[in-house]
């Protein structure tokens, strides 16, 4: 029996492409939904976004833990300039190539975008931040201060010492808190957050590092309480998924950042996961 051959990739006019393309930035949608589009529309294996130091800012299609470009198999793999920015693709064809140059054009305005997003997410942070602050230590210091003033009309002195103690703790662990401990490595930073805010981790042999562990932490940080159920980091291939029992105030928010580092979030039934490649050893591309 003779078998047919396997037929190719549907592949879009480039030009259908490139307007699904501006669509889905116009719309708001992600950098890494962009790329997902002009990945699925030209048939490449993978697309990568960064910035002039690296940094990555999304990935669509296959993640892929490869050697350098300059080591990668000639003809298959691209650099171009978006800016300041760089992307790089794999799997394009020479014929591509103008289409791929009007694609930086058009991601050129999703990083406009995107630089709006991560300036409002930051505010939200600060907002956030500032609240938990007047909700915390502040009203501690308010107590310490009439406190003192009841001590200095000859009130209980220590009863106002002991106030200020109170108000200095709760300053110290707020500064504790805001520092990304995730930066020492997801795994110990969660085993140090349990010695803050006590709960159960199960964590196998799936450590994250860099910018993906600092996402990772704070993600459990926001949302994890005392005697909550496990918090998992588990293993699945070159994947570390996270599992943290919870709801977040902004998931989108939090979304849009697991989607810049070429991951994943979800939400059912009140446990987030997210899912994000494993090493940073080895960068896409």
């Amino acid at each position: 029996m003779v078998q047919q051959a396997s037929k190719p990739p549907v592949v879009f006019d480039p030009c259908v492409v490139l307007g699904r393309l501006a669509a889905a930035l116009a719309e708001g949608r992600s950098l890494a939904e962009g790329l997902g589009v002009l990945v699925a529309g030209l048939g490449l294996r993978t697309a990568v976004l960064r910035t002039a130091s690296g940094e990555l800012l999304g990935v669509g299609g296959e993640v892929v833990h490869a050697v350098p470009l300059s080591r990668s198999v000639a003809g298959t793999s691209m650099d171009l300039p978006v800016g300041t920015a760089t992307l790089s693709v794999v799997g394009a064809r020479p014929s591509q190539l103008p289409a791929l140059r009007a694609a930086t054009e058009i991601l050129k305005l999703g990083l406009t975008a995107a630089a709006e997003e991560l300036l409002d997410g930051a505010e939200q942070d600060r907002d956030e931040i500032a609240d938990a602050l007047h909700d915390g230590p502040v009203q501690t210091l308010v107590v310490a201060r009439y406190a003192a003033d009841a001590a200095v009309r000859g009130g209980d002195a220590l009863l106002a010492r002991d106030a200020v103690q109170d108000a200095l703790v709760d300053v110290r662990k707020s500064l504790w808190h805001l520092r990304p401990r995730g930066s020492q490595g997801l795994v110990e930073s969660l085993r140090q957050l349990q010695a803050q805010v006590p709960f159960e981790l199960d964590a196998a042999d799936a450590d994250l590092v860099g910018a993906r562990a600092v996402l990772a932490y704070r993600l459990v940080q926001a949302v994890v309480r005392s005697g909550a159920g496990p918090v998992s980091v588990s293993r699945r291939g070159d994947l570390a998924v996270v599992e943290v029992p919870g709801d977040l105030a902004a998931p989108e928010r939090w979304a849009r950042r697991a989607l810049a580092l070429g991951g994943d979030l979800t939400s059912s039934s009140g446990l987030l996961r997210l899912v994000l490649p494993l090493s940073e050893a080895r960068t896409p591309l």
